[in-house]
C-alpha cells in the first residue's frame, strides 16, 4: 500500500490549502493521468470542505492511499467529548438534531456528527432519512482503527440499492445523488463508527 502522512484539518483556510496540496502531491507522485488526478483532487476537496462545515470539537485526520488499483480518500475524525458535552450540543436545536442539512454531502457530515455524539444517535438517522432507505447499515462490514474492526454504519453503494428497492418515490435523493460532486465520481463512499472515531472512505472510480 502507497500512504500520504496523516495531515491534521481544521476549518482555516491554511489547512484545507495543506489537504489540496497532499492531494497533488499524492497524484503527482503516481503519474496519474490528468483526469484520474482532478478527479481525486475534487474529491479531497469535498472531504475538506465538508469538514469545515462541522460543528463541535474534534479532531480530523486528512490523508490518501493507494492499493492495488484502488484509490481512497480517508478521513479519521475523532472527539474526547464527555457525556455533558454531548447532551449540550443536541441541545442546541429544539428537535436535537441538525435540522439545516443539505445536499448529499450534508447528510455524509450529520452521519459523522451524529456518530462523534454516540452510537446511538447515529442509529436514529434511519428514521429521519425515511427508514429503510440506506442511512443505517450497521454490521455490514467493518473498517480497521489500527487495532480493532468498527461496524460500518452508511455505504455510497447500499444506499443507492435500497432506493432502487423502495416502492416511493426517491426523485430527489436520486437527483441529490446526480447533483454530488462526491456520488459522481466515487465507486463507493463508507461511514464507520466505534467509540470516539468515525472513519471516512471515499474510493475514486
Amino acid at each position: 500500500m502507497i500512504r500520504t502522512e496523516e495531515l491534521y484539518i481544521d476549518n482555516s483556510d491554511e489547512k484545507t490549502s495543506d489537504a489540496i496540496r497532499l492531494a497533488d502531491e499524492f497524484t503527482s507522485s503516481l503519474n496519474l493521468d490528468r483526469k484520474q488526478a482532478m478527479h481525486i483532487r475534487l474529491l479531497a476537496e469535498e472531504t475538506v470542505g465538508m469538514v469545515r462545515a462541522m460543528t463541535g470539537d474534534f479532531e480530523a485526520y486528512f490523508w490518501l492511499e493507494k492499493e492495488n488499483d484502488e484509490y481512497r480518500v480517508k478521513l479519521n475524525v475523532k472527539t474526547d467529548m464527555d457525556l455533558a458535552k454531548k447532551k449540550e450540543l443536541l441541545s442546541l436545536s429544539t428537535s436535537g438534531e441538525n435540522t439545516a442539512v443539505k445536499g448529499f454531502m450534508g447528510k455524509i457530515r450529520e452521519i459523522i456528527e451524529n456518530g462523534l455524539l454516540d452510537f446511538d444517535s447515529a442509529l436514529k438517522l434511519q428514521n429521519k432519512y425515511g427508514g429503510n432507505n440506506g442511512y443505517s447499515y450497521v454490521g455490514m462490514g467493518t473498517i480497521e482503527d489500527g487495532s480493532n474492526s468498527a461496524p460500518v454504519l452508511w455505504s455510497l453503494n447500499a444506499y443507492k440499492e435500497a432506493l432502487e428497492e423502495s416502492g416511493e418515490s426517491k426523485e430527489e435523493d436520486w437527483d441529490e445523488l446526480e447533483r454530488s460532486i462526491v456520488a459522481s465520481l466515487a465507486k463507493e463512499v463508507t461511514v464507520g463508527i466505534k467509540n470516539n472515531l468515525v472513519d471516512l472512505t471515499i474510493i475514486a472510480r
